[in-house]
């Protein structure tokens, strides 16, 4: 077994690169990058834009920037303000092995960032976090999670952290062009549920968490980038605890995923899953709708699955770090998941 490779903690003083590696930040949305890297700054960090961030680069280009940026061992952390659609285009143009020469670094968000965040966790086993993105965190946000993130990013090895749901989420699209100073607004209530134990009973659920969107990793899962058995064996004999999260696939198309992971033998290396609340949760397709198909999918797991957790699309997001311990317990009530604590170890 090898040891996962945690980056060093922040500081004050940490030189912190932002680009996108995915979908850049049209000008449009520019008044909000602005101020998520006014932000940035005011916390003492040292920010570096790469030329991907505010125009449209080609995938050799976004590829070539990230590569520069990672093996630049004066950076300490590499924010993409978002997501995307095609983060898998850079894979290609990444020397993995190269970067295992290289000083590890955080590489933080969620959506088609875990496209690639994913691949660096299994090929190199450094850790990542898969948190909420740069251009959530305006400089006068209060939500927890956010704020979360640059103190899980100063955490040191072998130290740990708690989690505990919350207790709203946010119901209403954001739109940062026309608002680039809105904030969460928290209505709904949150409550998390095991889809397969329907009886009383506590669980303590352990492994190394690994995970990301669905809709890429799903597909990446059949290719040599992302070899999760190898990772599993190589650093991770005790198990994985797989977290997942549904952005835009329709009920039938999550349940096919979903399948193909049993298919391809990765339930045998998981200890239990954890599904963040679907964004398409309303949507029907072909007479199933999203709860129906992780049912079909997932239903008959002798593991844990726990669904509709702080994970993903739908804020808030956790701090959820790839390759790192962690240990859920939750007290089950019918089903009902309550006095849930999720303890993440660097270690």
């Amino acid at each position: 077994m090898e040891p996962i490779i945690f980056p060093e903690p922040l500081t004050t003083s940490s030189k912190i690169a932002v680009c996108a590696f995915s979908s850049c930040v049209d000008e449009s949305f520019q008044p909000r990058l602005d101020k998520v890297i006014s932000g940035l700054n005011s916390r003492g960090f040292e920010v570096l834009e790469g030329k991907s961030l505010r125009e449209p680069k080609s995938a050799k280009e976004r590829a070539n920037e990230l590569m520069a940026f990672l093996e630049d061992d004066s950076i300490a952390a590499i924010m993409p303000p978002w997501g995307g659609e095609l983060a898998m285009e850079i894979l290609q143009y990444i020397d993995f092995n190269a970067l295992k020469r290289c000083r590890p670094k955080w590489i933080v968000g969620f959506s088609d960032i875990s496209t690639f965040m994913c691949v660096l966790t299994a090929r190199c086993g450094w850790a990542t976090l898969h948190s909420a993105n740069l251009m959530q965190q305006h400089p006068n946000e209060t939500d927890t999670f956010c704020l979360d993130v640059f103190d899980v990013l100063k955490v040191t090895k072998p130290e740990k952290f708690e989690q505990v749901p919350a207790q709203f989420y946010q119901s209403e699209p954001i739109d940062y062009k026309t608002e680039p100073d809105t904030m969460f607004n928290f209505t709904q209530p949150s409550q998390w549920r095991c889809l397969n134990y329907k009886d009383t009973r506590k669980i303590e659920l352990t492994g190394r968490l690994f995970g990301g969107c669905l809709d890429t990793l799903s597909v990446l899962l059949a290719t040599p980038y992302l070899g999760l058995h190898g990772f599993k064996q190589k650093y991770a004999p005790e198990g994985l605890v797989l977290y997942l999260e549904n952005a835009e696939l329709s009920p039938t198309a999550v349940a096919r995923s979903l399948i193909a992971l049993r298919l391809n033998g990765l339930f045998a290396d998981i200890n239990g899953i954890i599904l963040g609340r679907s964004a398409v949760i309303n949507a029907v397709h072909q007479d199933i709708d999203y709860y129906e198909a992780i049912e079909l999918a997932l239903g008959k797991c002798i593991f844990p699955v726990i669904i509709d957790a702080d994970i993903g699309h739908v804020a808030p997001n956790m701090s959820l770090v790839n390759g790192a311990f962690c240990t859920l317990n939750a007290s089950l009530e019918q089903g009902i998941a309550k006095d849930i604590c999720l303890t993440t170890s660097f270690k």
